[in-house]
Protein backbone atom coordinates (compact mmCIF):
# COMPACT_ATOMS: atom_id res chain seq x y z
CA UNK A 1 0.00 0.00 0.00
CA UNK A 2 2.57 2.52 0.77
CA UNK A 3 4.39 1.68 -2.78
CA UNK A 4 0.78 3.01 -4.19
CA UNK A 5 0.77 5.72 -2.01
CA UNK A 6 4.54 6.71 -3.28
CA UNK A 7 3.50 6.16 -6.46
CA UNK A 8 0.25 8.83 -6.35
CA UNK A 9 1.82 11.64 -5.17
CA UNK A 10 4.75 11.54 -7.19
CA UNK A 11 5.11 14.32 -9.66
CA UNK A 12 5.11 14.21 -13.55
CA UNK A 13 8.87 12.93 -13.85
CA UNK A 14 7.82 10.21 -11.06
CA UNK A 15 5.40 8.91 -12.80
CA UNK A 16 6.97 8.81 -15.90
CA UNK A 17 10.21 6.92 -14.57
CA UNK A 18 7.57 4.44 -13.72
CA UNK A 19 5.89 4.05 -17.09
CA UNK A 20 9.30 3.65 -18.36
CA UNK A 21 10.63 1.14 -16.14
CA UNK A 22 7.20 -0.60 -15.92
CA UNK A 23 7.55 -0.80 -20.04
CA UNK A 24 11.35 -1.97 -19.69
CA UNK A 25 10.61 -4.31 -17.35
CA UNK A 26 8.01 -5.85 -19.84
CA UNK A 27 10.13 -5.79 -22.69
CA UNK A 28 12.88 -7.15 -21.09
CA UNK A 29 10.79 -10.73 -19.93
CA UNK A 30 9.73 -10.23 -23.75
CA UNK A 31 13.05 -10.98 -24.58
CA UNK A 32 13.90 -13.23 -22.25
CA UNK A 33 11.36 -15.45 -23.27
CA UNK A 34 12.39 -14.93 -27.23
CA UNK A 35 15.99 -16.06 -26.40
CA UNK A 36 15.07 -19.37 -26.02
CA UNK A 37 15.15 -19.74 -29.82
CA UNK A 38 16.99 -17.01 -31.09
CA UNK A 39 20.27 -17.75 -33.22
CA UNK A 40 23.45 -17.40 -31.91
CA UNK A 41 25.54 -14.39 -33.50
CA UNK A 42 28.49 -15.87 -34.43
CA UNK A 43 32.34 -13.77 -34.66
CA UNK A 44 33.99 -15.82 -36.42
CA UNK A 45 37.98 -15.79 -35.24
CA UNK A 46 40.26 -15.81 -38.49
CA UNK A 47 43.40 -14.74 -36.96
CA UNK A 48 46.96 -13.66 -38.52
CA UNK A 49 49.56 -16.03 -37.72
CA UNK A 50 53.13 -15.59 -37.87
CA UNK A 51 55.02 -18.84 -37.59
CA UNK A 52 58.64 -19.16 -36.08
CA UNK A 53 60.45 -22.01 -37.26
CA UNK A 54 60.42 -24.92 -35.04
CA UNK A 55 63.09 -26.94 -34.24
CA UNK A 56 63.27 -30.03 -36.34
CA UNK A 57 61.53 -32.86 -34.77
CA UNK A 58 59.86 -36.28 -36.24
CA UNK A 59 56.61 -35.53 -37.54
CA UNK A 60 53.81 -37.59 -40.11
CA UNK A 61 54.39 -34.45 -42.94
CA UNK A 62 57.91 -32.68 -43.17
CA UNK A 63 58.74 -29.42 -41.46
CA UNK A 64 59.64 -26.66 -44.06
CA UNK A 65 61.63 -24.60 -41.93
CA UNK A 66 62.91 -22.25 -44.89
CA UNK A 67 59.46 -20.54 -44.58
CA UNK A 68 56.50 -20.19 -42.76
CA UNK A 69 54.22 -22.80 -42.26
CA UNK A 70 51.06 -20.72 -42.32
CA UNK A 71 50.10 -17.13 -43.50
CA UNK A 72 47.28 -15.79 -43.30
CA UNK A 73 44.16 -16.96 -45.13
CA UNK A 74 43.77 -15.31 -48.79
CA UNK A 75 40.36 -14.63 -49.49
CA UNK A 76 38.45 -14.58 -46.19
CA UNK A 77 35.13 -14.22 -46.52
CA UNK A 78 33.29 -11.56 -43.84
CA UNK A 79 30.72 -14.00 -44.00
CA UNK A 80 31.41 -17.47 -44.48
CA UNK A 81 28.62 -20.17 -45.51
CA UNK A 82 30.76 -23.01 -44.47
CA UNK A 83 32.28 -23.53 -41.09
CA UNK A 84 33.55 -26.98 -39.47
CA UNK A 85 32.67 -27.71 -35.72
CA UNK A 86 33.13 -30.03 -32.45
CA UNK A 87 32.11 -29.19 -29.13
CA UNK A 88 33.83 -30.08 -25.78
CA UNK A 89 32.18 -30.43 -22.10
CA UNK A 90 33.20 -30.12 -18.86
CA UNK A 91 30.90 -31.92 -16.86
CA UNK A 92 30.67 -36.03 -16.40
CA UNK A 93 34.13 -36.74 -16.95
CA UNK A 94 35.86 -36.57 -13.75
CA UNK A 95 38.86 -38.02 -14.92
CA UNK A 96 41.46 -35.71 -15.55
CA UNK A 97 43.42 -37.44 -18.37
CA UNK A 98 39.86 -37.76 -19.91
CA UNK A 99 39.29 -34.09 -19.67
CA UNK A 100 43.04 -33.38 -20.94
CA UNK A 101 42.72 -35.71 -24.30
CA UNK A 102 39.28 -34.40 -25.34
CA UNK A 103 40.95 -30.71 -25.07
CA UNK A 104 43.99 -31.88 -26.79
CA UNK A 105 42.12 -33.33 -29.24
CA UNK A 106 40.08 -30.08 -30.33
CA UNK A 107 43.48 -28.49 -30.48
CA UNK A 108 44.99 -31.48 -33.15
CA UNK A 109 41.31 -30.26 -34.94
CA UNK A 110 42.05 -26.76 -34.82
CA UNK A 111 45.74 -27.05 -36.07
CA UNK A 112 44.25 -29.57 -38.91
CA UNK A 113 41.13 -28.08 -39.95
CA UNK A 114 43.08 -24.53 -40.03
CA UNK A 115 46.55 -24.50 -40.61
CA UNK A 116 47.97 -28.10 -41.78
CA UNK A 117 49.37 -28.17 -45.35
CA UNK A 118 48.56 -31.55 -45.47
CA UNK A 119 44.49 -31.10 -44.21
CA UNK A 120 43.49 -27.79 -44.49
CA UNK A 121 41.05 -26.48 -46.65
CA UNK A 122 41.76 -25.96 -50.04
CA UNK A 123 38.97 -23.38 -50.96
CA UNK A 124 39.80 -20.79 -48.91
CA UNK A 125 39.46 -20.26 -45.19
CA UNK A 126 36.56 -21.97 -43.58
CA UNK A 127 35.60 -21.33 -39.76
CA UNK A 128 36.22 -23.90 -36.82
CA UNK A 129 33.58 -23.51 -34.49
CA UNK A 130 34.04 -25.35 -31.16
CA UNK A 131 30.99 -25.50 -28.93
CA UNK A 132 31.75 -25.29 -25.16
CA UNK A 133 29.46 -26.43 -21.92
CA UNK A 134 29.62 -23.71 -18.95
CA UNK A 135 31.86 -26.56 -17.33
CA UNK A 136 34.70 -26.23 -20.07
CA UNK A 137 37.47 -23.68 -18.02
CA UNK A 138 37.76 -20.45 -19.38
CA UNK A 139 41.67 -21.00 -19.64
CA UNK A 140 40.77 -23.99 -22.42
CA UNK A 141 38.75 -21.49 -24.07
CA UNK A 142 41.49 -18.93 -24.38
CA UNK A 143 43.88 -21.16 -25.43
CA UNK A 144 41.62 -22.37 -28.30
CA UNK A 145 40.50 -18.65 -29.18
CA UNK A 146 44.03 -17.72 -29.53
CA UNK A 147 44.93 -20.55 -31.38
CA UNK A 148 42.52 -19.91 -33.90
CA UNK A 149 39.08 -21.80 -33.06
CA UNK A 150 35.88 -19.79 -32.98
CA UNK A 151 34.53 -20.84 -29.29
CA UNK A 152 30.99 -20.46 -28.78
CA UNK A 153 29.38 -20.94 -25.32
CA UNK A 154 26.42 -23.64 -25.62
CA UNK A 155 22.97 -24.11 -23.88
CA UNK A 156 23.36 -27.13 -22.38
CA UNK A 157 19.49 -28.68 -22.86
CA UNK A 158 18.95 -31.49 -19.92
CA UNK A 159 16.20 -32.82 -19.43
CA UNK A 160 15.16 -34.94 -16.04
CA UNK A 161 13.65 -37.81 -18.17
CA UNK A 162 17.14 -37.87 -20.21
CA UNK A 163 19.27 -40.49 -18.66
CA UNK A 164 21.90 -41.38 -20.44
CA UNK A 165 24.51 -44.31 -20.72
CA UNK A 166 27.79 -42.87 -20.09
CA UNK A 167 27.63 -39.92 -17.15
CA UNK A 168 30.46 -37.90 -19.57
CA UNK A 169 27.47 -37.32 -22.20
CA UNK A 170 25.45 -35.24 -19.86
CA UNK A 171 26.00 -32.65 -21.65
CA UNK A 172 25.74 -33.76 -25.48
CA UNK A 173 22.30 -32.37 -26.04
CA UNK A 174 24.27 -29.14 -26.01
CA UNK A 175 25.19 -30.36 -29.84
CA UNK A 176 21.82 -29.40 -30.95
CA UNK A 177 23.12 -25.45 -30.43
CA UNK A 178 24.37 -25.74 -33.85
CA UNK A 179 21.13 -25.53 -35.58
CA UNK A 180 21.15 -22.25 -33.70
CA UNK A 181 23.63 -20.90 -35.71
CA UNK A 182 21.96 -19.22 -39.26
CA UNK A 183 24.68 -17.43 -40.14
CA UNK A 184 25.99 -20.41 -42.16
CA UNK A 185 24.00 -22.47 -44.99
CA UNK A 186 26.09 -25.71 -44.19
CA UNK A 187 28.37 -26.70 -40.93
CA UNK A 188 30.43 -30.05 -41.11
CA UNK A 189 30.34 -31.55 -37.08
CA UNK A 190 32.75 -33.90 -35.90
CA UNK A 191 33.26 -35.44 -32.62
CA UNK A 192 36.70 -34.08 -31.17
CA UNK A 193 37.77 -37.54 -30.69
CA UNK A 194 38.79 -37.44 -34.29
CA UNK A 195 41.92 -36.99 -36.46
CA UNK A 196 41.58 -35.75 -40.19
CA UNK A 197 43.86 -37.75 -42.76
CA UNK A 198 42.78 -35.32 -45.76
CA UNK A 199 41.03 -32.01 -46.88
CA UNK A 200 37.47 -32.19 -45.85
CA UNK A 201 36.00 -28.88 -47.63
CA UNK A 202 34.86 -30.32 -50.59
CA UNK A 203 32.43 -32.35 -48.40
CA UNK A 204 30.01 -28.75 -48.39
CA UNK A 205 29.18 -29.30 -52.17
CA UNK A 206 29.52 -33.01 -52.11
CA UNK A 207 25.81 -34.05 -53.59
CA UNK A 208 24.98 -36.03 -50.54
CA UNK A 209 24.96 -32.41 -48.65
CA UNK A 210 22.51 -30.41 -50.76
CA UNK A 211 19.74 -29.35 -49.21
CA UNK A 212 16.77 -31.24 -49.07
CA UNK A 213 12.96 -30.74 -49.37
CA UNK A 214 10.73 -31.32 -46.53
CA UNK A 215 8.37 -33.99 -47.40
CA UNK A 216 4.80 -33.31 -47.29
CA UNK A 217 2.42 -35.14 -45.63
CA UNK A 218 1.46 -38.26 -47.44
CA UNK A 219 0.83 -42.20 -47.12
CA UNK A 220 3.74 -44.22 -46.28
CA UNK A 221 5.61 -41.36 -44.85
CA UNK A 222 5.56 -41.65 -41.01
CA UNK A 223 3.87 -38.07 -39.73
CA UNK A 224 3.54 -39.45 -36.73
CA UNK A 225 5.77 -37.60 -34.81
CA UNK A 226 3.58 -35.34 -32.53
CA UNK A 227 4.75 -32.08 -34.14
CA UNK A 228 3.88 -29.36 -32.01
CA UNK A 229 5.83 -26.67 -34.05
CA UNK A 230 6.56 -25.98 -37.89
CA UNK A 231 9.01 -28.14 -39.84
CA UNK A 232 11.07 -26.21 -42.41
CA UNK A 233 10.28 -26.45 -45.84
CA UNK A 234 14.29 -27.31 -46.34
CA UNK A 235 16.68 -29.34 -44.16
CA UNK A 236 19.78 -31.31 -44.58
CA UNK A 237 21.12 -33.97 -42.06
CA UNK A 238 23.67 -36.34 -43.64
CA UNK A 239 25.62 -38.89 -41.75
CA UNK A 240 27.48 -42.31 -41.95
CA UNK A 241 25.66 -45.18 -40.53
CA UNK A 242 26.81 -46.69 -37.17
CA UNK A 243 26.22 -50.51 -38.28
CA UNK A 244 27.94 -51.44 -34.59
CA UNK A 245 25.48 -49.24 -31.92
CA UNK A 246 22.28 -50.46 -33.93
CA UNK A 247 23.77 -54.09 -32.99
CA UNK A 248 23.38 -53.25 -29.45
CA UNK A 249 20.37 -51.05 -29.66
CA UNK A 250 18.14 -52.31 -31.74
CA UNK A 251 14.55 -51.01 -32.41
CA UNK A 252 12.18 -52.78 -30.24
CA UNK A 253 8.83 -53.25 -31.77
CA UNK A 254 6.16 -50.56 -31.18
CA UNK A 255 8.78 -48.72 -29.93
CA UNK A 256 10.70 -47.86 -32.90
CA UNK A 257 12.88 -44.67 -33.14
CA UNK A 258 14.48 -45.57 -36.59
CA UNK A 259 14.17 -47.65 -39.45
CA UNK A 260 16.10 -50.86 -38.72
CA UNK A 261 19.71 -50.66 -41.43
CA UNK A 262 19.60 -46.83 -40.92
CA UNK A 263 20.80 -45.80 -37.66
CA UNK A 264 23.15 -42.69 -38.22
CA UNK A 265 26.03 -41.46 -35.59
CA UNK A 266 26.16 -38.34 -34.03
CA UNK A 267 29.55 -38.21 -34.34
CA UNK A 268 30.40 -36.97 -38.00
CA UNK A 269 27.52 -35.29 -40.04
CA UNK A 270 26.82 -32.05 -42.19
CA UNK A 271 23.69 -29.85 -41.12
CA UNK A 272 22.31 -26.90 -42.28
CA UNK A 273 21.27 -24.75 -39.43
CA UNK A 274 17.54 -23.63 -38.69
CA UNK A 275 15.83 -22.09 -35.98
CA UNK A 276 12.51 -24.17 -36.98
CA UNK A 277 14.67 -27.14 -36.69
CA UNK A 278 15.93 -26.72 -33.44
CA UNK A 279 12.67 -25.63 -32.05
CA UNK A 280 11.46 -28.77 -33.03
CA UNK A 281 14.49 -30.51 -31.82
CA UNK A 282 13.47 -29.08 -28.29
CA UNK A 283 9.52 -29.97 -28.46
CA UNK A 284 10.80 -33.68 -28.93
CA UNK A 285 13.36 -33.03 -25.74
CA UNK A 286 10.03 -31.56 -24.01
CA UNK A 287 8.06 -34.94 -24.89
CA UNK A 288 9.11 -37.67 -22.25
CA UNK A 289 10.12 -40.62 -23.25
CA UNK A 290 9.32 -39.77 -26.66
CA UNK A 291 12.24 -42.11 -28.08
CA UNK A 292 15.05 -43.58 -26.13
CA UNK A 293 17.26 -41.17 -24.41
CA UNK A 294 20.51 -43.64 -23.82
CA UNK A 295 22.46 -42.10 -26.64
CA UNK A 296 20.88 -38.73 -26.08
CA UNK A 297 21.10 -36.73 -28.93
CA UNK A 298 21.86 -39.31 -31.52
CA UNK A 299 18.81 -40.45 -30.80
CA UNK A 300 16.85 -37.92 -30.61
CA UNK A 301 18.55 -36.79 -34.50
CA UNK A 302 17.61 -40.43 -35.69
CA UNK A 303 13.67 -40.01 -34.18
CA UNK A 304 13.57 -36.71 -35.96
CA UNK A 305 15.14 -37.93 -39.22
CA UNK A 306 14.05 -41.47 -39.68
CA UNK A 307 14.63 -42.59 -43.17
CA UNK A 308 10.74 -43.40 -43.72
CA UNK A 309 9.82 -39.69 -42.16
CA UNK A 310 9.11 -36.26 -43.55
CA UNK A 311 12.87 -35.13 -43.11
CA UNK A 312 14.64 -38.14 -43.41
CA UNK A 313 18.61 -38.44 -42.91
CA UNK A 314 21.29 -38.91 -46.10
CA UNK A 315 24.14 -41.47 -46.29
CA UNK A 316 27.30 -39.47 -46.77
CA UNK A 317 29.55 -40.75 -50.15
CA UNK A 318 32.34 -43.33 -48.90
CA UNK A 319 35.63 -42.26 -47.71
CA UNK A 320 34.56 -39.20 -45.50
CA UNK A 321 34.81 -40.66 -42.59
CA UNK A 322 35.21 -44.42 -40.80
CA UNK A 323 34.87 -45.67 -37.16
CA UNK A 324 36.83 -48.53 -36.72
CA UNK A 325 37.37 -50.98 -33.83
CA UNK A 326 40.66 -50.42 -34.05
CA UNK A 327 42.45 -48.51 -36.45
CA UNK A 328 45.51 -49.65 -39.04
CA UNK A 329 47.78 -48.37 -41.58
CA UNK A 330 44.44 -49.06 -44.24
CA UNK A 331 42.27 -46.95 -42.57
CA UNK A 332 44.91 -43.64 -43.23
CA UNK A 333 44.83 -44.63 -46.51
CA UNK A 334 41.12 -45.40 -47.12
CA UNK A 335 39.34 -42.31 -45.35
CA UNK A 336 39.79 -38.80 -44.82
CA UNK A 337 39.14 -38.90 -41.59
CA UNK A 338 38.65 -41.42 -38.59
CA UNK A 339 36.53 -41.01 -35.84
CA UNK A 340 38.67 -42.58 -33.20
CA UNK A 341 40.12 -41.98 -29.66
CA UNK A 342 43.96 -41.78 -30.72
CA UNK A 343 44.97 -41.24 -27.37
CA UNK A 344 44.78 -44.70 -26.28
CA UNK A 345 46.83 -47.64 -27.31
CA UNK A 346 46.61 -48.67 -30.79
CA UNK A 347 48.66 -52.08 -31.73
CA UNK A 348 48.90 -51.12 -35.70
CA UNK A 349 52.57 -49.94 -35.38
CA UNK A 350 52.13 -47.92 -38.80
CA UNK A 351 48.82 -46.11 -37.57
CA UNK A 352 50.25 -45.32 -34.16
CA UNK A 353 53.55 -43.44 -35.60
CA UNK A 354 51.69 -41.42 -37.95
CA UNK A 355 48.84 -40.08 -35.38
CA UNK A 356 51.95 -39.90 -32.69
CA UNK A 357 53.87 -37.31 -35.21
CA UNK A 358 50.84 -35.63 -36.09
CA UNK A 359 50.18 -34.79 -32.49
CA UNK A 360 54.03 -33.61 -31.70
CA UNK A 361 53.44 -31.41 -35.52
CA UNK A 362 50.91 -29.84 -33.72
CA UNK A 363 52.33 -29.06 -30.12
CA UNK A 364 55.98 -28.06 -32.79
CA UNK A 365 53.39 -25.81 -34.52
CA UNK A 366 51.73 -24.08 -31.40
CA UNK A 367 54.86 -23.77 -29.72
CA UNK A 368 56.60 -21.85 -32.22
CA UNK A 369 54.27 -18.60 -33.05
CA UNK A 370 52.82 -15.96 -31.95
CA UNK A 371 49.66 -14.06 -33.06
Amino acid sequence: MSGFLVCKSSSRVGRFVLLVTGTTLALALIQGVALISQPITVHVNTPSINHESPQSSPSATPIDTTSPIVTEPANVSPKPKYAFATIITGEGDTETEVKDAYFTATRLLTYQLLYSPQTKSRSGHIPFLVLVTKDVPQEQRDILTNEGATVIPAETLEREWIHPKWSRWVDVLAKLNLWKLTEFEKIAFMDADSIILRPLDDIFTDSTTDIQQTVPPREGVDDNMNVSVPLPETYLLSGIHDRWVETALPPVPGKEFYVANNYMNAGFFVCSPSELLFNYYVSLLNTPDRFDASYPEQNLLNFAHKTDSRMPWRELGPGWNHKPIAVSKDDLDNFKSLHQKWWRPIADKDAAEYIRNTVQEMEDFFQHWTI
